[in-house]
């Protein structure tokens, strides 16, 4: 049985992985862009659950010819259980805010999630709380709080960005435990499958029909996105985590480039304040990661 989706690489080669991860950062906001767009007509609840049901029926006949079983995951199913809840969560919450709040806002609140990592990861899996860290979260902190009150003016939505980052960073703490079981493509394919399910009551509760335009933008969300996970899977067998985390904030441009052409909206400045701190606290940690690694 096949234990990636990724293809198998005799060398490792940095600059293609750097490639293939810029790639996929410059794509990935589109996909939220889209679900702005059918957020319009739709629920969040939907619409996340459109986006995980496209993904899984993309992903299970790739899953099936490459002779990938979701029982794969049997050996870290706790983990996997709580890495999909939590990333439903996470995905749930971001779409709910960018229907209230510009999408490069929304997005900078959710970059918080590597600073949460950090902490999570101090408490629970023993590692070290350094200073840089400590400034990184205190960065991270001041971002979100610039985000939540820009102007003064409360808005759920920016909350519900910053949440989304909470969650992410469980989410990522969740995988280091996951990956060292569980290879990427069955990880892949039950979180698809785990996230539909979970998603399914409340995608019935507010139910709507997506149909032409929208049914087409359903199925395009659902393959970007399967397609940036491809490209990430691949990133990582070529370059190292230090070198290619950092590239995840190139998504800032695509989304404050999406959301002025397609919805006339940028962040304020207070807003964009909060995004280059939250910036700055995500690539302290990340050089902190690699540091500890080295």
């Amino acid at each position: 049985m096949a234990d990636s989706w990724a293809l198998r690489a005799g060398k490792p080669a940095p600059l293609t992985g750097i490639a293939l991860m810029t790639v996929s950062s410059l794509t990935l906001p589109l996909v939220d862009g889209i679900a702005k767009l059918l957020i319009e007509t739709h629920s969040p609840f939907l619409v996340a659950w459109a986006r995980y049901t496209a993904a899984a029926l993309l992903v299970l006949p790739l899953a099936a010819a490459r002779g990938v079983r979701i029982r794969a995951v049997k050996d870290a199913m706790a983990s996997n259980w709580l890495r999909a809840l939590l990333v439903v969560s996470a995905m749930t919450c971001f779409f709910w805010a960018i229907s209230e709040i510009p999408l490069a806002t929304a997005l900078g609140g959710y970059f918080i999630g590597p600073v949460v990592a950090s902490v999570l990861a101090a408490r629970l899996l023993g590692e070290a709380m350094t200073a840089r860290r400590i400034a990184a979260v205190a960065a991270g902190l001041a971002g979100a709080l610039l985000i939540v009150r820009p102007g003064g003016e409360f808005q759920v939505g920016a909350l519900l960005a910053v949440a989304s980052g909470v969650l992410v960073g469980g989410y990522l703490v969740a995988t280091r435990v996951m990956a060292a079981k569980t290879p990427p493509l069955p990880a892949l394919l039950a979180q698809c499958i785990l996230g539909a399910l979970f998603l399914t009551p409340l995608a019935v509760l507010h139910w709507s029909w997506p149909a032409g335009e929208a049914l087409a933008l359903v199925f395009a969300m659902g393959a970007l996105s399967t397609f940036c996970h491809f490209l990430v899977i691949v990133a990582f067998r070529h370059a190292d985590t230090a070198v290619l985390s950092p590239l995840v904030y190139l998504e800032l441009i695509t989304a404050t480039l999406f959301g002025w052409l397609a919805f006339a909206e940028l962040p304020s400045a207070s807003a964009f304040a909060g995004i280059a701190l939250i910036v700055a606290g995500g690539i302290a940690v990340l050089s902190a990661e690699r540091r500890r690694a080295a």
